[in-house]
């Protein structure tokens, strides 16, 4: 069996690629943005485009934070090794 490490290097996983949440939290907030939506382009149809791009630069910036998050996640779990290796605490 590969390890995690072998996973990785290979593509084998990404975490990237993982499913998306399926938390009722994740789907009820995922909703109200819909309607959100709906109702500004009721009112402004001309927008359109513009509320697009927004909405194109919304996900590029949670993209970003994703991305630090699980480079972070990487950092805190190589500091959780050093210390246990470690053995000193």
């Amino acid at each position: 069996m590969k390890s995690i490490l072998e996973k990785l290097y290979y593509g084998e996983i990404s975490p990237c690629s993982l499913p998306t949440p399926t938390s009722e939290c994740y789907f009820k907030a995922k909703e109200e943005v819909g309607q959100f939506e709906d109702a500004l382009l009721e009112k402004y149809p001309d927008c359109k485009e513009l509320l697009e791009n927004y909405a194109d630069a919304i996900h590029i910036t949670a993209a970003c934070e994703g991305l630090q998050a699980f480079e972070e996640g990487f950092r805190l779990g190589a500091i959780f090794m050093i210390e246990i290796l470690d053995g000193t605490n």
